[in-house]
């Protein structure tokens, strides 16, 4: 017989014989090579998986934290740019009132200041009639003289 023809055969009586569960050496050295292979499995790739996993789940709660400790930090300097922008508004309020005020005295000093003047010039024209009007009233009767000698000196006019 050939080699390639007797393997299938030798196969066959193999398999008629009980199979797995045949109460033989088979069984128990499976499970010794299942146990074995877990622990080496266990060994060389599901403790390192695990550190790998915990030492992420570290990382990942430290960063948790650190965002918590940056928003805590986020929100203070909010409430502090709040309370900043509040007082500055305030001032701001109190700077334009205050500016407002000084434009109304401004106005109100300028307005007096302009009717000093109106009523200083008012007077000093009155003043002025008040000295014109005088010395008109002086110079009428010598006008007054000068007409009447003009008149006596002149001859009579001819009306035709």
């Amino acid at each position: 017989m050939d080699m390639y023809t007797s393997l299938p055969n030798l196969y066959l009586s193999l398999e008629k014989t009980g199979g797995l569960f045949d109460i033989d050496a088979t069984l128990p050295v499976l499970t010794i090579q299942f146990f074995l292979l877990v622990q080496i499995l266990s060994f060389l790739l599901f403790n390192p998986i695990q550190k790998i996993l915990k030492q992420r789940e570290q990382e990942i709660e430290n960063n948790l934290k650190n965002a918590q400790i940056s928003l805590e930090e986020v929100e203070k300097l909010q409430q502090k740019i709040r309370r900043i922008l509040q007082a500055v508004r305030e001032r701001h309020l109190i700077r334009s009132r205050e500016v407002e005020v000084k434009r109304q005295t401004a106005v109100i000093r300028s307005k007096k200041y302009m009717e000093a003047k109106v009523r200083d010039t008012r007077e000093a024209m009155v003043k002025n009639y008040i000295t014109t009007a005088t010395q008109s009233s002086e110079l009428i009767p010598g006008v007054v003289q000068e007409i009447n000698r003009y008149l006596r000196v002149r001859p009579p006019i001819n009306r035709v």
